[in-house]
């Protein structure tokens, strides 16, 4: 009795253990299953956002080529203001051709509908990298601090071109007869904007742009690193 009753515990204890392990077995298998799940998931989302912010870099490289072509329109009327024969010289249509370079301020609105979804959804915390993790947390506070001076020129833009322009009509007992737009030259108002806003801000503007355009390169880079080949 004592022999069979000590091959029925030890039988009995393996059968436990093989249930143990099989149980071990199982939630590994499971865990592994969900790992990868987790990690295809990543993949995607993170293809998918980098075709997102792809696109938004090509934008922005749009933008900051037209604000220094801005730029460097403002710095040419600049020298004008210091040099009134080279302004005399100068053919209306060209004047009027700097100006109009100088006036432009396209502004920047990135895509976010995937990024906006991660963050969202919470599903950001798929990703592994902190550091691409804390870029993509910030990259909307990052572009609206970077085009704060955009935004202020575009506020102030209408009404000094606006007090400009009058100045450039040419009227004839009360009423308009020509548009000069070298008249412009000697507004109040057109010289403020071009010299504290086309250059002074527009400068400090381009430079937050530039580095808005350096981090959203290194969230690609970041984004690329991650992507499995």
């Amino acid at each position: 009795m004592e022999n069979k009753t000590g091959k029925y515990f030890k039988y009995a204890i393996g059968e436990i253990l093989l249930v143990i392990i099989g149980i071990l077995i199982a939630v590994s298998i499971n865990g592994w299953n969900e790992d990868r799940k987790l990690a295809n998931e990543e993949q995607s989302l993170l293809k998918d956002l980098k075709q997102e912010m792809e696109l938004n870099l090509k934008s922005l490289e749009t933008v900051i080529t037209q604000h220094e072509e801005s730029l460097k329109a403002a710095e040419e009327i600049r020298k004008l203001f210091d040099d009134r024969d080279a302004f005399n010289k100068m053919p209306e249509e060209t004047f009027a051709e700097l100006c109009g370079r100088m006036e432009k301020n396209s502004t920047y609105d990135p895509q976010s509908g995937i990024l906006n979804s991660l963050i969202n959804s919470g599903r950001l915390s798929l990703f592994s990298n902190k550091e691409l993790k804390y870029l993509l947390a910030s990259f909307k506070e990052s572009t609206v601090d970077a085009f704060e001076d955009t935004h202020a020129i575009q506020r102030e833009r209408p009404t000094l071109m606006h007090e400009s322009f009058l100045g450039a009509y040419e009227k004839k007992d009360g009423k308009i007869i020509s548009y000069n737009p070298k008249q412009r030259y000697d507004s109040e108002a057109f010289r403020l904007y071009a010299n504290l806003y086309f250059f002074w801000v527009r400068t400090g503007g381009l430079k937050e742009e530039r580095e808005l355009k350096q981090e959203l390169e290194k969230i690609i880079k970041l984004i690329n690193q991650e992507i499995k080949k």
